[in-house]
């Protein structure tokens, strides 16, 4: 239990969205969905239906971001889906229209601000078609406040965003090569756990140390050392497939996390990508080669033994000589 909050914690904390869908769903159960009970109890049933719609439509969406899907995506159904319930709710109750309100708060940091403005502006229309807005009582300051509590919403979160996204990359992008540092490293292979027990598609771990790097810096310089792992992250980059993700672990110790890999495939690429620095990196002229232990994620393994099988399988490619590829299979 205390290790699935912590994998949770960290995925909020590495896609800020998924955080917003935990709380959408905090709010529903802990508000709304009492609310439903109280409406049948009141003699409303419609009332109550609809509140239990829309906390099963909001717990609906966050179990999907949960599971890993297209948060892009997800957010447009998402902010349609509760757009549509915030009308409704207004539709049946002339208090109704003040749900739209968090909604559109919400939605702002969901979509983008042309989606989150244009589903404000359909709502305001939608009050004013059904004849809600009037029964409010003063359609104009109800049309007006809704669409200033949108645009500034919207202009919150763009500001917002381009900060997080700024943020984001400093806390989880290395300054020196710009592949992912080992922060992010943690929470994907948190994700890639998590995906793997839920669909059993295969994923694969790769663990490169390049070869007598110390050496380098000694010859020719920590300068020339780091334009080596600049130039190995370029090459690696174009070496494999753009859904395979690169994390600097630390010094000259990189990780690949290779979705969708079963052991040929892993032994395929990286038997190329061994290649590919052997012929291509250079230090001052001279040729730079890099060990590479790895292992595809087995049925019940936990991070710690994932990891530490692909680790052990790199230190038996330098304990054998080096310019090795080591691949660790479990029972062997």
């Amino acid at each position: 239990m205390k290790d699935a909050l912590t994998n949770l914690r960290q995925r909020a904390r590495a896609d800020f969205r998924l955080g917003v869908y935990l709380a959408f769903a905090a709010l529903a159960l802990g508000l709304v969905l009492p609310l439903a009970f109280v409406r049948f109890a009141q003699g409303a049933p419609l009332h109550g239906a609809l509140n239990l719609a829309v906390v099963a439509f909001i717990v609906g969406c966050t179990t999907v971001a949960l599971r890993g899907g297209n948060l892009d995506r997800l957010g447009v159904v998402a902010s349609i889906g509760t757009v549509v319930g915030g009308c409704a709710a207004a539709a049946v109750s002339t208090s109704g229209a003040l749900w739209l309100y968090p909604i559109i708060l919400a939605i702002a940091v969901l979509v983008g601000p042309a989606v989150s403005l244009s589903l404000c502006l359909a709502a305001v229309v939608f009050l004013w078609i059904e004849g809600a807005a009037q029964a409010a009582g003063d359609p104009l300051a109800l049309s007006a406040s809704l669409a200033s509590t949108g645009i500034f919403a919207a202009v919150f979160a763009r500001h917002a965003g381009r900060r997080r996204a700024l943020l984001e990359q400093m806390a989880t992008v290395d300054p020196l090569t710009g592949a992912e540092n080992r922060r992010a490293l943690e929470v994907e292979i948190a994700i890639a756990i998590a995906g793997f027990r839920r669909d059993g598609r295969p994923i694969a771990l790769a663990v490169t140390d390049l070869d007598h790097f110390k050496r380098v810096n000694d010859r020719h310089g920590h300068e020339v050392g780091d334009r080596v792992l600049q130039d190995f992250v370029r090459l690696v980059q174009s070496s494999v497939r753009r859904t395979d993700r690169l994390f600097r672990y630390g010094g000259e110790e990189f990780v690949l996390l290779m979705p969708g890999t079963d052991e040929l495939g892993l032994e395929l690429a990286m038997s190329h990508l061994r290649s590919q620095v052997r012929d291509g990196l250079r230090a001052a002229g001279d040729s730079v080669t890099v060990s590479i232990g790895a292992a595809v994620l087995a049925p019940g393994e936990d991070r710690d033994a994932w990891f530490g099988r692909a680790d052990h399988a790199l230190y038996r490619a330098k304990d054998g000589g080096r310019n090795r590829l080591v691949i660790d299979a479990p029972g062997r």
